[in-house]
């Protein structure tokens, strides 16, 4: 599929809450899941809306919303349509209008949560689709991209409503964070692993939220080793029934270096000092040009971490959005892979089209030291 870019700017001085930077929310709804965007120029995006499961309540990130001094929302990015993501939405957008588009995947979920959702959105709601980019502040200095990687299992067949989660990369400069719901790792029971095939597909991070509350689904190792996230923020609340955040996720988080901070203790493993921070909700910003990001919570100083694309170095600075899809090579069983990814494909897998012709390589034997993709989706055409 072609870029779709959407473009929009408005003037500042019509928002609240701006400060010259890129901030992001992460908020503390307790077992749920709910993120702001505030561009440079005030624009505002909200990441679902979830309902926390103990509480039953919309009171966390309705007054987080207020304290932030903003009185709308520009666009609304659906991930998926559990009420743990969506269940506030109706609240949130009663108080704060939504003025622009509520992307989500499409379709629809049995259960009053999710008809209240649509309800809610109606007359605003797309669905996004892989390749579509929102741009916002187009023509400043401070443009920010939000592009989207994946929906709806990315080309593998699931009906598990975890897996069809959307899948947002944002660029911003150098810095890159991605936000994918509760997108799974793991090949078992009703899960699919989605995250290996997007993990090309997203590249070198800074900052991930990570997928699924730190469920032991999540954070595989090979979406770990290809996007090498240096922050991981964990959405979680304390007592919940699911066990998150899971103590084998958070060891792989461990094991990759990436400095996890949890809104809250949860009900999982045991944070430890120097590794893991809890604070509640956290805050990152980005300043426009800048090498550098800092994160803060409720919990200590904000802490200044280098921007992995800035500077040079070798560090990657991935192109989420593949406009013309790369030639193959025909005459026989033929393998393609990207130089920066850990997997290989066959060369009919719809992912090889996805893999800029900076990056692809192609053969007649498998490369060493790369893992095959499995189930490899064959070309759309053929699906």
């Amino acid at each position: 599929m072609g870029r779709i870019l959407i473009s929009v700017f408005l003037a500042g001085g019509l928002f609240a809450q701006q400060n010259g930077k890129l901030q992001l929310h992460f908020m503390d709804v307790g077992q749920g899941d709910g993120a702001v965007l505030i561009s440079p120029q005030g624009q505002v995006v909200l990441f679902d809306a979830g309902e926390d499961l103990k509480l039953k309540s919309c009171d966390k990130p309705l007054a987080y919303l207020r304290q932030l001094g903003i009185n709308k929302i520009d666009y609304l990015i659906i991930s998926h349509y559990h009420f743990d993501h969506i269940g506030c939405v109706p609240e949130v957008l009663a108080q704060f209008p939504l003025t622009g588009a509520a992307y989500d995947r499409g379709a629809s979920y049995p259960g009053d949560t999710y008809e209240k959702y649509a309800q809610s959105v109606q007359g605003h709601r797309q669905t996004a689709e892989a390749g579509q980019t929102i741009r916002l502040d187009a023509g400043t200095r401070g443009e920010v991209d939000l592009s989207v990687i994946a929906v709806n299992g990315a080309g593998i067949a699931t009906t598990n409503e975890n897996d069809l989660s959307v899948s947002i990369l944002l660029a911003f400069g150098s810095f890159r964070a991605e936000i994918g719901g509760d997108l799974s790792g793991a090949k078992t029971g009703t899960y699919k692993d989605i995250e290996t095939t997007v993990a090309p597909l997203v590249g070198r991070l800074d900052v991930y939220e990570v997928h699924h509350h730190c469920s032991s689904y999540s954070s595989n190792e090979t979406w770990l080793e290809t996007t090498r996230p240096a922050v991981g923020i964990i959405s979680t609340g304390d007592g919940n029934g699911y066990g998150h955040p899971a103590p084998d996720c958070v060891a792989r988080l461990h094991a990759a270096n990436v400095a996890a901070y949890w809104t809250e203790t949860g009900a999982g493993a045991t944070p430890q000092p120097g590794l893991d921070t809890v604070g509640g909700s956290v805050v990152v910003e980005v300043a426009p040009g800048a090498a550098t990001y800092t994160v803060r919570t409720g919990a200590g100083s904000p802490v200044t971490y280098p921007i992995a694309g800035a500077g040079g170095g070798g560090a990657v600075t991935p192109a989420p959005v593949i406009v013309v899809p790369p030639p193959i090579l025909t005459g026989g069983p033929k393998y393609a892979w990207s130089k920066r990814s850990t997997v290989y494909h066959y060369a009919d897998c719809a992912m090889v089209a996805r893999i800029s012709a900076d990056n692809l390589v192609q053969s007649d034997t498998p490369p060493d030291g790369k893992r095959l993709h499995e189930n490899c989706p064959q070309k759309p055409a053929e699906q």
